[in-house]
């Protein structure tokens, strides 16, 4: 659209002078109209500058481009016919200054397009063609050579078109001469001298091309009949060499690889030296016909041909120097051949100084300019790297501040989510241990300042250890989670409650209560904590002891209160009484709990632990069929007998159970094999879940039986109902390998744990043992649910053995509901192992007699 300016403009001030020497040489009467036809001028011209002002996202580039032409073929069409009826009324001067200035203005209309050669041919056309039609017809030698130079400059002009397209478009494309824009410009002296090299070929075409209008203007001004043939074929050699020079351009615009910088330097200098030599020729050949204004209209032209043809050849200073040297030699001679000969060496050689500082100066403008060129676009370059950075900084920038936002925000939830944790439960959701202390902590310190007492709950789940070892962490997880529920809804939202770790649960009560009520409170939540859990394996139940601490009756810190409630726990287990209140008088029981553990071990230790034996006896017969083993401690630091009752329970909790279980196996054996090695009596052991779920436990009875010599069919291991409640799976496989090897497997207890027929019927098992509380339930009318469970043992093929037979009364009760063995106090407490044998010696040959309403034996029943 800056063309389309320029164009409107050369085109209006040269149509203005054209007009202007017309009306004054011929007083032409229509200026008037002629003037408001210049007006139109002003319509391109705005309309090129309003576009250029209008923001590049609203342009319309092809509407601009298809309107402004329109308005040029309109402009054209108009000029034609102005010129149409102007130039017959002209001389044959005016005429020839008329035409030269209008040819000007064909290059002026033409200009806006010179990117678009297809529509640039066709304006040159629509200008140049009905002016030369129009001169060819006007019947006048004088002019028709102006008719034939404007078709000859038509196809120059065409030529130079091809040449501009293909420089503006192919080359700008492939950025021959710059590089790409995104490449750094090369400032190295090597690059600046391949550039100069390619600005002399890129800029030379149009001088060319001039140089060919220029030749053929000399042509029709020295045109005479005589030599008329020989000028023409001297054109047409010219014309060839400017084609070969144009040839050599494109060459190297197309593939500047092709030859080295040194090699295309030397192509091009020949060529300037070639043209030059031509214009010489034309000097030299036609010298005779020159005349005094042939000569003036020669040397002139020289001149101008001298300023031409240092188009495109200003960067290169030699080339420039011997182009301008050149030119100058024709005009010299033909002043020379005059008179005044020192008059015309002084004004040559004027001349020549001037013309040299001219060039030198054009040459180091060249250079400037191109150096700023580079410049420039190394400019552009890093402008466009600050750009690009800039963007990518601020991308950068505004990407870091969202990432700092977001980690800000993450922080944030973390520290939540950190602060969560580190006062809860991940598993129940429960406050955790610090949170419970802090709490407490609080509460005291309220207490301090308000005298409000509180009260802690400690409370231990009961046989969840089976739960979870026997039916895998994840059942386990799910019952803690479930008990940590109802927990939290039976305490709301005014008690605090949070998991103290494992099985275990702590509670803060922060108002002032007394004993009845928070034992109301503990056994309601006990009662809560039993009902069943679903699990994949079916229902299970769990109890739960609960132990209290008041505040400040016992104690007035965290650790005092949660160490007597930790106390009042397990006096709630050993009691079995569910919950317990802390009394101060319990003190020294947790003492003397954990010196007792440390003397169990000691014991264990130390093969301490001794056996007594209990018989099984007939119902059949009254024959005495085997032992059950019986674990006795008797403490000989204090020189006490410990229960059963007591260090059992207290082996488990403790961890001590395995490594006991292993003496008392041992020591079973090894009794009966010492006592009755010839015999069929068999010895019972009682074995807890701890022990089979150690792997090795298998290897440990077979190793026993080897060690005492004795057949596995002599060997029967009771188990409690509680394995039902581990990995049944695994405990099945234990129990089936050991009876696979001849090992006898019991229940005892029956009826008072995890009871299941379906247990009963998958687990490989030989006998049931019916608990001592349904033989004492015999006397309250018990004995449909007696006769039931042997009912049930019979048709599992299982043998029933009796426990708890303690008088006649209730010996009568069993013969008559049935079972093949029985086992109780009426036949004989348990035998301590050094004892057995006076024992069997007496029992072996005289078995006990069985009738019903009466019993007899031959010795008596509770000696031993």
């Amino acid at each position: 659209m800056k063309r389309a300016i320029a164009g409107a403009f050369v085109a209006l001030g040269f149509s203005i002078a054209a007009l202007a020497m017309v009306a004054l040489r011929t007083g032409w009467p229509h200026w008037d109209i002629v003037s408001a036809l210049l007006t139109f001028y002003l319509v391109p011209a705005t309309y090129a500058y309003r576009y250029i002002r209008t923001p590049e996202e609203k342009r319309r580039p092809t509407t601009a481009r298809r309107n402004l032409l329109y308005m040029s073929i309109a402009m054209v069409t108009l000029w034609s016919i102005v010129g149409m009826v102007i130039l017959p009324e002209l001389d044959a001067d005016t005429r020839l200054i008329a035409v030269s200035i209008f040819i000007v203005v064909v290059y002026a209309h033409c200009l806006p397009f010179a990117l678009f050669p297809i529509i640039g041919m066709g304006l040159l056309a629509l200008n140049l063609l009905p002016l030369a039609i129009q001169l060819t017809l006007l019947n006048d030698d004088s002019v028709i050579a102006f008719g034939l130079c404007g078709v000859m400059l038509l196809f120059m002009d065409v030529g130079t078109f091809c040449w501009l397209h293909r420089k503006d478009m192919l080359a700008l494309k492939k950025n021959e001469v710059d590089g790409a824009p995104d490449q750094e410009p090369d400032m190295s002296e090597e690059g600046f001298r391949k550039r100069l090299v390619f600005s002399l070929h890129a800029n030379s075409t149009p001088a060319v091309m001039m140089q060919a209008v220029a030749a053929f203007f000399m042509v029709i001004t020295l045109r005479v009949e005589a030599y008329e043939s020989l000028l023409w074929c001297w054109l047409l050699g010219y014309l060839s060499v400017q084609t070969l020079r144009t040839a050599g351009f494109l060459a190297h615009v197309e593939n500047p690889q092709r030859l080295r910088l040194r090699d295309w330097r030397l192509l091009f200098g020949a060529g300037v030296v070639l043209n030059q030599l031509a214009w010489y020729s034309l000097l030299i050949l036609f010298h005779d016909i020159m005349s005094g204004f042939s000569l003036g209209v020669v040397s002139g032209m020289f001149i101008v041909i001298a300023v031409i043809s240092t188009v495109g050849i200003t960067s290169d200073r030699l080339l420039l120097y011997l182009n301008s040297a050149m030119c100058l030699v024709p005009p010299v001679l033909i002043l020379f051949s005059g008179e005044e000969v020192w008059s015309m060496v002084s004004l040559g050689m004027l001349a020549s100084v001037s013309l040299l500082i001219v060039v030198e100066n054009i040459h180091r403008s060249a250079l400037h300019s191109q150096k700023g060129r580079l410049l420039q676009r190394l400019t552009e370059f890093r402008s466009r790297e600050m750009a690009e950075l800039n963007n990518d900084l601020t991308d950068a920038r505004e990407r870091l501040t969202e990432v700092n936002a977001n980690l800000e925000k993450q922080i944030e939830e973390r520290t939540e989510e950190l602060n969560y944790q580190a006062t809860h439960d991940m598993l129940t959701g429960l406050g955790n241990r610090y949170y419970f202390s802090r709490k407490v902590s609080e509460a005291l310190k309220e207490q301090n300042d308000e005298q409000a007492g509180f009260a802690v709950y400690l409370l231990d789940l009961d046989r969840f250890k089976e739960v979870n070892d026997g039916l895998g962490h994840l059942a386990g997880d799910h019952v803690l989670r479930v008990i940590a529920a109802r927990i939290a809804n039976a305490c709301g939202d005014q008690v605090i409650c949070a998991r103290w770790g494992g099985d275990e649960f702590v509670i803060l009560e922060r108002r002032d209560v007394s004993e009845v009520q928070v034992e109301e409170f503990a056994t309601q939540l006990v009662a809560e904590l039993r009902k069943p859990i679903d699990l994949d394996s079916g229902p299970v139940s769990l109890g739960a002891s609960v132990g209290i601490a008041l505040c400040p009756e016992h104690g007035t810190s965290a650790e005092q209160l949660l160490e007597h409630a930790d106390i009042a726990v397990y006096r709630a287990k050993s009691r079995k009484t569910g919950v317990s209140v802390y009394d101060d008088k319990w003190g020294h029981e947790a003492s003397e709990r954990l010196q007792l553990v440390q003397a169990l071990g000691y014991a264990i230790d130390n093969d301490q632990i001794e056996i007594a034996m209990q018989p099984f006896v007939s119902v059949e017969d009254g024959s005495l069929t085997g032992f059950e083993a019986l674990a006795r401690w008797h403490d000989n630091v204090r020189n006490v007998a410990i229960s059963p009752g007591t260090f059992i329970p207290l082996a488990e909790e403790s961890g001590l159970m395995p490594a006991m279980g292993r003496m008392i196996l041992r020591k079973a054996c090894q009794t009966l094999m010492k006592e009755a090695p010839e015999s069929d009596l068999r010895v019972a052991v009682n074995i807890s879940v701890m022990q089979l779920r150690q792997h090795d436990f298998v290897d440990d009875v077979v190793s026993t039986l080897a060690e005492a010599n004795m057949p596995a069919r002599r060997l029967e291991l009771e188990l409690t109902e509680s394995v039902f409640a581990g990995d049944v799976l695994q405990i099945r496989q234990v129990l089936s390998t050991l009876r696979n090897l001849g090992v006898r497997i019991s229940i005892d207890d029956f009826g008072t744990g995890y009871s299941s027929i379906s247990y009963l019927r998958d687990f490989p098992l030989d006998t049931l043992k019916i608990d001592q509380s349904f033989v004492a339930g015999l006397s309250n009318g018990g004995e449909g649910l007696f006769s039931s469970i042997v009912s049930l043992a019979h048709g599992l093929k299982l043998s029933v053995i009796v426990e708890g037979v303690e008088n006649r009364h209730d010996l009568d009760k069993v013969l008559s509901l049935g079972g093949e063995e029985i086992q109780g106090y009426f036949f004989a407490h348990p035998i301590e192992s050094d004892k057995l044998g006076d024992w069997l010696e007496k029992h072996s040959s005289r078995p006990f007699s069985m009738k019903r309403r009466h019993l007899s034996v031959a010795v008596d029943n509770h000696s031993g």
